[in-house]
């Protein structure tokens, strides 16, 4: 691994963060599903939205697939079922039908702390499954948002660059 490979890993999602383009989306947790996905269909390069409480807390996240899901689930409910084929399936098939809110269509949060690395914040996604976190500070307030891809373009200009450190 090179030095620039490295650093990249090792760099902090503060520092990183200040890179990367993509704005948090933050809902409160009584906003409907439909004004959830307007919210996001005007933004739609963030792919994780953050629910937070009254006091700009962190309390959930909805991927947008969830999202969409809770919307068809309501008007072609017979095209999210044909995928059922275990009692998980079931589950999610049913909880998005019945998803009226941010607060009843929301997962966990997924955060990571400012000071985490980068190759911290790929890990914590592959566990989640997750495209994206939201930094929050130590109250729980996001403060910013990360994303997958963006992070993967990060390493993808370390990797690039290696050939001319070699040259050096």
């Amino acid at each position: 691994m090179s030095n620039r490979t490295r650093l990249a890993k090792q760099r902090t999602v503060a520092a990183t963060q200040r890179l990367l383009e993509i704005e948090p989306l933050l809902v409160k947790e009584n906003d409907t599903v439909g004004a959830v996905m307007r919210r996001s269909a005007a933004q739609p390069e963030t792919r994780l939205i953050g629910v937070v409480d009254d006091a700009g807390i962190l309390v959930g996240v909805i991927p947008i697939l969830r999202l969409a899901e809770t919307v068809i689930a309501h008007v072609v409910p017979e095209s999210l079922m044909g995928g059922i084929a275990d009692v998980a399936d079931v589950a999610r098939f049913g909880h998005a039908v019945e998803a009226r809110s941010a607060r009843e269509a929301m997962m966990p949060p997924a955060s990571i702390a400012p000071e985490a690395t980068i190759g911290d914040a790929f890990k914590e996604m592959h566990r989640l499954r997750l495209s994206g976190l939201y930094v929050v500070d130590p109250a729980g307030r996001p403060t910013g948002y990360l994303d997958l891809l963006e992070l993967a373009v990060q390493y993808l200009d370390a990797i690039e660059a290696e050939p001319a450190e070699a040259a050096d």
